[in-house]
């Protein structure tokens, strides 16, 4: 019998890219499909989030059935699995990563095994058809997960912020943002560093705007998140982000532009003051985008893919139990 396996190798940090695979690991048992998680004896997983993926450790791979998924960064374990023979599918969520860690190591698999590839957006897989121009692309969107991320019932007020990636800018836009628009002192700011999801959503749900601090991504969900859950979104995207950023759904300015970044905080705190018309409609593009990016729709689309890549790995149509 044919198995998924998703290779994962954590800390226990905070990274949204090991969320996502343990994401795909229990939809896909959700979806019927055999699929498992896989990390070393010396890995721990995640905890700020909570998951139903199984997850086995120490365990041998079985190469003549598993269909190995490994991380984009892993460069570890893409050389192993090239001693090993192995032909991966490797999922890249971080185009940057991947460059840096792992593209020299695609060279160790001949071309009779070269690996194919899974893309979170399309962003990614661009860069990996430009890399690859022969490879099997798939591309399964990430997702802002309206199960927890959603609109609260009363009128939310304050900013919320992540500023692990981008803490020089974060420090220079409160600064300059508290000193030349003083009208809006009174402020609430809330900065999210080592938060759990639950936390973080609660958070976002308070907040009416989100300053986005995104910062060489390969998608970048949180802004996503923060428009699922109603904040008008100002400041980077990070790049990866322009798969989904419009003019409609942010207010969006150049990378490191922090003075730009600031004045078009203060746009979106006009607007969510002032009320209105605009503010509804500005509101409704984030929602209808991150709709678009819903974890319906990556349902949808993690069931397509691997009914193409591997219909044989389907044991039914319900729910699987323990593996």
């Amino acid at each position: 019998m044919t198995r998924i396996v998703y290779c994962i190798y954590s800390a226990g940090g905070l990274q949204g890219g090991h969320k996502m695979i343990l994401r795909h690991v229990e939809t896909l048992r959700d979806l019927g499909f055999d699929a498992v998680a896989y990390t070393g004896e010396k890995n721990t997983l995640p905890s700020w989030f909570e998951h139903r993926a199984p997850v086995i450790r120490g365990s041998a791979i079985r190469a003549a059935s598993d269909i190995v998924v490994a991380p984009d960064d892993a460069f570890s374990a893409l050389r192993e699995l090239a001693a090993l023979k192995l032909q991966p599918l490797v999922f890249v969520q971080n185009h940057y990563n991947f460059v840096r860690f792992s593209l020299e190591i695609m060279e160790l698999f001949p071309a009779e095994r070269a690996p194919s590839f899974l893309a979170i957006g399309p962003s990614v897989a661009a860069t990996l058809r430009r890399l690859y121009p022969q490879a099997a692309i798939e591309t399964i969107r990430s997702f802002a997960d309206e199960r927890l991320f959603r609109p609260a019932d009363a009128a939310p007020r304050g900013v919320a912020l992540v500023p692990r990636k981008r803490p020089r800018e974060a420090e220079a836009i409160r600064h300059l943002f508290g000193k030349l628009h003083p009208r809006h002192a009174d402020l609430p700011w809330r900065t999210l560093e080592t938060v759990s999801e639950t936390e973080m959503a609660e958070a976002l749900r308070a907040s009416s705007l989100f300053l986005s601090l995104s910062l060489h991504e390969g998608l970048g969900m949180t802004p996503l998140e923060a428009m699922a859950s109603g904040c008008l979104c100002a400041g980077f995207t990070g790049i990866g982000g322009r798969d989904y950023a419009t003019p409609d759904n942010g207010f969006w300015v150049d990378e490191d532009d922090f003075e730009a970044a600031t004045e078009a905080l203060t746009r979106a705190a006009d607007l969510a003051a002032s009320g209105g018309p605009e503010l509804q409609r500005r509101l409704e593009a984030g929602y209808e985008t991150a709709r678009a990016w819903s974890y319906a729709a990556f349902r949808r689309e993690l069931e397509e893919v691997w009914m193409r890549l591997a219909p044989q790995a389907r044991c039914g149509d319900g729910p699987l139990g323990p593996p």
